[in-house]
């Protein structure tokens, strides 16, 4: 059976890690961003995008040093098995809660223009019990997923995007510059954090067939998300400007309504961009699921993966259901967005240092 295969390659890696990535701001993105920095929030995402770069070269480096093992292991091994345990237990905590406020924002998202009339309950619990499905067949089944859905969500987004161009204004870019350099490191710190499938690379060590070219995959996944998220904020920006731009709760959505495709069949444009969006927004949610439990599987020593999902399932699906409405859930989100920085750049950090300091892991070239 293929999903007995543990083992991934770099290009799947890749695909998945974009598709991460990419879920996880492509509604929001534009608007944050005209939100930050005004018509400099476009320049602000490259900011965030080196930013991200930086925080997946520290994951990376901090992985090659021990590559048999995930961060439940070389935490303990770093700065003790006590403190490693904690660690992992908040690493496991954070991905709930990241995850089930994904949920939440895909059960209203789903509900409002696909199907207003079904319970958001029943959105969410779907899709939470298809994830959790997919969690048991392995990692290699996510992977090979993760390559179909590649290419299905992003080519033909790419192409929409194109059909747009005739109805941007790009004078609505200028104009440039008018960001004081403190706002602009500022907002793009705030824009990197939207990056927070980083962190997920801090439990693939063991899955990859070639781990020496792990840093390469993070960079080329992140700049690729980066790009698109620019040219996605530029477009949005060109068409609407920036006052309509930061009253549009998903400005993308709106984008893709008034798309004219030459001879199209599709009534509505914009369900296009929900079906991609709902694709790479199953595989976070897969992702973290999957990780979650093996999260729990490694603190346990438990062999079997698989029956470890099903306890987490009730449990993510009442956390989705705590805030009352999207805007309360995005709100949440930014309060907690703070959180979202350490498992992605200090603590891996301190423990690259720590663990260079005591001469701890192997190097590439061992």
């Amino acid at each position: 059976m293929f999903s007995k295969n543990e083992k991934i390659c770099i290009r799947q890696l890749e695909s998945l890690l974009i598709l991460d990535l990419y879920s996880r701001g492509v509604l929001f993105l534009p608007r944050l961003a005209v939100e930050a920095a005004n018509q400099d929030g476009w320049i602000c995402l490259i900011g965030a995008t080196i930013l991200a770069a930086f925080y997946g070269f520290i994951i990376t480096r901090l992985v090659r040093r021990f590559p048999n093992d995930t961060f439940v292991e070389f935490s303990a091994k770093i700065l003790s098995k006590p403190v490693g345990m904690v660690l992992s237990l908040l690493f496991f905590v954070k991905l709930i809660i990241s995850v089930a406020f994904e949920l939440r924002i895909f059960g209203e998202v789903v509900k409002q223009i696909l199907l207003p009339q079904t319970p958001i309950e029943v959105i969410i619990a779907s899709m939470l019990l298809i994830a959790s499905y997919l969690v048991r067949k392995g990692f290699e089944a996510r992977a090979r997923l993760g390559e179909i859905l590649f290419f299905i969500v992003f080519i033909p987004l790419i192409s929409v995007l194109i059909f747009v161009l005739p109805d941007a204004d790009f004078g609505n870019l200028q104009p440039f510059l008018t960001t004081s350099f403190t706002h602009f490191l500022k907002s793009s710190y705030d824009l990197s954090l939207t990056y927070i499938a980083i962190e997920l690379l801090l439990l693939v060590g063991p899955f990859i067939n070639d781990y020496r070219k792990l840093e390469k995959a993070s960079v080329i996944s992140i700049f690729f998300v980066g790009i698109l998220n620019v040219i996605s904020a530029i477009i949005v920006l060109a068409v609407f400007g920036v006052v309509q731009t930061k009253r549009q709760l998903l400005p993308f959505m709106v984008l893709m309504g008034i798309v004219e495709i030459p001879g199209a069949f599709i009534e509505r444009q914009e369900i296009l961009m929900i079906i991609f969006w709902i694709l790479s927004d199953f595989s976070f949610i897969n992702a973290s699921l999957y990780f979650s439990s093996l999260i729990i599987k490694r603190v346990s020593k438990i062999e079997d993966q698989g029956f470890l999902v099903l306890p987490l399932v009730p449990i993510v699906y009442l956390i989705s259901l705590f805030p009352d409405n999207i805007v309360q859930t995005t709100d949440w989100i930014l309060v907690l967005r703070s959180f979202r920085i350490l498992f992605m750049f200090f603590i891996p950090l301190v423990l690259l240092l720590v663990a260079r300091l005591r001469k701890l892991g192997e190097t590439v070239e061992k």
